[in-house]
């Protein structure tokens, strides 16, 4: 069997995704609950500044270009990079609060959230199989849900705002690229620079300065490789999440995710993997449905993609003929 070129850039981007998007939950669990960092706003701040000089650097040397700041092009991508920097600090928030497994199962409800968004925004239609899986999938997230004995109001409120931000993000950031205005790299650039002030407000305001500073953990030297990967991978997610949603479009992005989190989800159960998961067995029943429902969802949607895709090559071979 002979794979197109698109295919295969729509498998490898996805993959390239999912494989980052599991590394930085990993990491930063490790950095935020293990070692128990103390600001979710320095680390987001950090991410900034290091995917501001990469792509200053990059461009410096002639390996990539975007275009120069101006006030059009901000006004082009804007609310985006607000959204971006929203669904940073919530994303980390809620992953310092709450354990791997009720985190990952949570953050399905952004594909309703995108569904709702794809319907108002870009006017698309889903089949009824596909509107029952994502029900079945978000009725395991509420039984599971029921059965948490480490129910965290903040930390719930955080991943549900981080699954709105999320689809808002994925939803607009497919608006901006089909209007191919200044690539992918432009958008990670702006993005950054736009975020950076506002993110650096948010620390200030905090207070958090001096706290970061006296961290014991700075004499740790396997905490701080933990602390660099993470800075560094923020880069490559957030390259990887605007990559895949350009080549396979913002709902293939979240079915990316929903596998990607229905293998973490149970690897976060160990009690090495974060050690803040309780057990129980209702708890265990529903995030297994939503976890299935998840995977039944992506094989139903990838499905309709090469049904759609079958289709129009079928129109345009008829038109030619």
């Amino acid at each position: 069997m002979s794979y197109s070129l698109h295919q295969i850039r729509w498998v490898c981007s996805t993959l390239f995704y999912m494989c980052t998007s599991f590394a930085i939950i990993t990491a930063n669990k490790s950095v935020l609950t293990i070692y128990k960092f103390p600001s979710v706003q320095f680390v987001t701040l950090v991410q900034l500044i290091v995917t501001v000089i990469v792509l200053e650097v990059l461009k410096l040397l002639r390996i990539v270009t975007f275009p120069a700041l101006s006030v059009s092009s901000i006004r082009d991508v804007m609310p985006l990079p607000l959204i971006h920097l929203v669904n940073l600090l919530v994303g980390l928030g809620s992953t310092q609060s709450l354990s791997i497994p009720m985190f990952q199962v949570l953050r399905r409800f952004t594909v309703l959230f995108v569904m709702i968004g794809e319907i108002t925004i870009l006017r698309k239609r889903f089949s009824k199989l596909t509107v029952v899986t994502v029900v079945a999938m978000l009725g395991g997230v509420i039984i599971a849900f029921i059965g948490d004995l480490a129910y965290d109001s903040y930390g719930y409120t955080l991943v549900l705002l981080n699954d709105l931000f999320t689809a808002a993000y994925s939803i607009y950031l497919k608006k901006i690229n089909d209007k191919k205005l200044m690539g992918k790299l432009g958008l990670m650039y702006y993005n950054s620079i736009i975020s950076l002030p506002l993110s650096l407000l948010a620390f200030i305001i905090s207070g958090e300065f001096q706290t970061v500073k006296v961290y014991a953990g700075w004499s740790d030297s396997w905490f701080c490789a933990q602390f660099v990967l993470i800075n560094v991978l923020g880069f490559v997610l957030m390259y990887s999440a605007i990559l895949c949603t350009a080549v396979c479009g913002p709902l293939t992005y979240n079915v990316a995710g929903v596998l990607k989190s229905a293998a973490i989800t149970y690897i976060g159960m160990l009690h090495w993997f974060g050690g803040d998961y309780i057990f129980s067995w209702l708890n265990f029943f529903g995030i297994t449905v939503s976890a299935l429902g998840g995977v039944v969802y992506s094989a139903v949607t990838f499905r309709s993609l090469e049904q759609s895709r079958a289709d129009k090559n079928k129109k345009q071979e008829v038109y030619v003929a």
